[in-house]
């Protein structure tokens, strides 16, 4: 009976595979040609066959899955991996039976392609508007060797990016970082024999800082930071459980090719890179650290340097997400509401900085901005006054331009010009026409036209001083802000 039933079935997907569909409705012979018989294409119609289980596909589906079988095979050959037993077909196991463990050979030959199967060929991708990720190692061929540059080039690197990281976002220490890319280039078989875990921080801190002069400087190619970034992926590949271990550099890593992503300007990326990153800081607990104990003052060291670590781990994604969150007018997985850590220590080891400090204030300013204007609110919250909502949000915006920390003049990653200019484009933001203020009194409409007039001027300076490095977010505001002045010119009018 089973036997029957089992021909049965075969019966019905072989014929379901050898003739389109088209053929089988008009009840005429079928050239079984791939990727379309011959009746399809003189009628320039897809040619398709329904599967097992009634769902239409394309008759080359079969072919496509077999060529990338042997694609993937191909490049398990080429770094000495057998694939005779992996593209084996194997029968069920019954019920009760043993299954021998994964050998070795098969468990490398999985970490090998991890990054293969989550970036499909580029032949593969039919939407380019919709890869994503995908697309983010499209056109990086992985080195087999890892090379590092020379010292000194890789120490001046690392300082251009913690010139902008220590400001922005804080991922790594570097006293902590400097010490170690020390030690791994001072050793006498050089940076290579350092941990997976050191050489792929290294590799994706020389690639980012490349970005990061490539945006203050276009004559500087973006060749070595696509070679940097695809040497850590190669390190990656050798062992990804011993990088992805779902600790506290777990995180780490994930900031920093977030970072990456982010001056690549691939933010499909960066959002998915960044939603992996904010729940692993939620299962690590770091937003409620009241769960942990307040710390006390005869802390050791190494305990004030985790905690530190803690906490700026935590503040670098949460500004990451409120960054993206803003600019893609999507909602945050950390509410405020939630967080029950303070803002990282400006001294002792692993410390912050106070710039940085101050820039998750703006972060957590303009998130309160974004969530008021465009979500609904409470319907059984106590009243809400909109104007003087708005009135005391621009004296908060005043008052934390008026405070920020002394600058470096001669710095291009963290100029003044950003705090002038978040300050106006905030307030612009802050004043424009909304779903909870359609209608603007005359005189906020004259402010608003001057904080318009102002952004639009100093992203004009900035642009002529090559301190502009996120076009993603400069041309939104930019467009807002324009359009903020036309609406007071033409209401101003009437």
């Amino acid at each position: 009976m089973e036997t029957s039933t089992g021909r049965k079935r075969t019966s019905v997907r072989r014929a379901n595979v050898t003739a389109c569909q088209r053929c089988k409705l008009r009840k005429q012979r079928c050239d079984q040609n791939i990727p379309a018989c011959s009746s399809c294409a003189r009628a320039g119609v897809s040619c398709v066959s329904v599967d097992a289980d009634g769902r239409s596909a394309p008759r080359s589906y079969i072919k496509s899955l077999e060529d990338r079988v042997a694609q993937l095979e191909l490049a398990l050959r080429s770094h000495g991996v057998e694939t005779e037993s992996v593209s084996d077909v194997q029968t069920p196991q019954e019920p009760g039976t043993a299954v021998e463990a994964p050998s070795e050979q098969h468990q490398a030959a999985g970490e090998l392609t991890l990054l293969n199967l989550l970036v499909p060929d580029p032949t593969h991708i039919q939407d380019g508007a919709a890869t994503g990720y995908h697309g983010l190692l499209e056109n990086i061929t992985v080195p087999t060797v890892v090379k590092f540059p020379p010292k000194a080039t890789a120490l001046q690197l690392a300082a251009t990016y913690f010139e902008h990281s220590n400001f922005f976002s804080p991922i790594l220490d570097e006293s902590r970082f400097r010490a170690t890319a020390e030690c791994l280039y001072d050793a006498e078989s050089g940076p290579s024999q350092g941990t997976l875990n050191e050489r792929f921080q290294l590799l994706m801190v020389l690639a980012i800082a490349i970005r990061l002069l490539n945006r203050t400087d276009a004559a500087v190619p973006t060749t070595g930071s696509d070679s940097f970034f695809a040497s850590a992926i190669h390190v990656f590949t050798e062992r990804p459980h011993a990088i992805w271990k779902g600790d506290l550099e777990h995180l780490q890593n994930l900031l920093l090719i977030v970072q990456y992503t982010i001056f690549a300007s691939n933010l499909s990326a960066a959002w998915h890179f960044i939603g992996l990153a904010t729940r692993l800081a939620i299962d690590l607990d770091l937003l409620n650290e009241t769960q942990r104990g307040p710390p006390h003052g005869d802390e050791t060291p190494i305990a004030q340097a985790q905690t530190n670590k803690r906490r700026r781990v935590f503040w670098s994604t949460y500004i990451l997400e409120t960054n993206l969150c803003v600019v893609l007018n999507r909602p945050r997985s950390i509410p405020d509401e939630t967080i029950f850590t303070p803002l990282p220590s400006t001294s002792g080891p692993e410390a912050s900085t106070p710039l940085a400090n101050h820039c998750i204030v703006f972060r957590q300013l303009e998130y309160d901005i974004f969530h008021t204007l465009n979500y609904k609110y409470r319907i059984n919250g106590p009243l809400f006054d909109l104007h003087e909502w708005k009135m005391g949000m621009r004296d908060r915006l005043v008052e934390w331009h008026q405070t920020v920390p002394p600058l470096d003049a001669a710095s291009k990653l963290a100029p003044q010009n950003f705090f002038d200019g978040a300050l106006y484009m905030t307030l612009v933001y802050v004043f424009s026409p909304s779903p909870h203020f359609p209608d603007i009194p005359e005189g906020e409409l004259r402010d608003l036209a001057q904080y318009a007039c102002r952004s639009i001027e100093l992203y004009k300076a900035g642009f002529k001083e090559g301190k502009l490095r996120f076009y993603w977010r400069t041309i939104p505001n930019l467009f807002r802000s324009g359009a903020a002045l036309v609406h007071c010119i033409k209401a101003l009018r009437l």
